[in-house]
């Protein structure tokens, strides 16, 4: 049994512990981390249960972020990070929280995300590359792993007008998305 519900606070500890095992404790050294300032998205911020013990077996978290587009500030998300208690591994946990998260952040309106992973997990939500629309990270990334999901118009517009496009920690000013009436998760 897998039940699949949004984040709350009692989780915290059980998450942090899940990321440390998945990604080590030097993970918020990474570049990605330099746009997880704040807290996660509260509505996007998912855990997968399993087994009658409600253990949690896996978490998916979005940050928002600010990308320059020109004169204008793209409002955007950050998927991840997404980790899976390495016993629950294959099956299907992390492909259901993506899924479930993305298509709640579609009907919030959030046209632009950015992901930093495997390009073959990503591609079937509609990843792509980042790199050859511009999109720069504040920091070093290993580009194949730099991918960008957008509605389908933004996307050509951002194919027509090259330039580079900084992605920012989230200001507050982009406009675009309404707001989540939700109280925030951890950051």
């Amino acid at each position: 049994m897998i039940v699949i519900e949004k984040e709350n606070a009692a989780d915290a500890a059980a998450i942090e512990s899940l990321l440390n095992i998945g990604f080590g404790e030097d993970r918020l050294s990474k570049t990605v981390y330099k746009l997880r300032q704040g807290p996660s998205v509260p509505s996007l911020s998912l855990v997968a249960r399993t087994g009658f013990d409600a253990k949690l077996g896996a978490s998916i978290r979005f940050w928002r972020c600010d990308v320059e587009n020109g004169d204008e500030i793209l409002p955007a998300l950050v998927l991840g990070p997404l980790v899976v208690d390495p016993a629950l591994q294959g099956k299907g946990l992390g492909r259901t929280l993506v899924a479930r998260a993305l298509e709640e952040a579609d009907q919030e309106g959030w046209d632009l995300c950015l992901v930093v992973g495997e390009a073959s997990y990503y591609s079937p939500y509609g990843f792509v590359l980042a790199e050859p629309y511009g999109f720069e990270l504040p920091g070093p990334v290993d580009q194949p792993r730099f991918q960008v999901r957008a509605a389908p118009d933004l996307l050509r517009s951002l194919a027509e007008e090259p330039m580079a496009r900084k992605v920012l920690p989230w200001s507050g000013t982009a406009s675009g998305v309404e707001e989540s009436g939700d109280a925030s998760c951890a950051a």
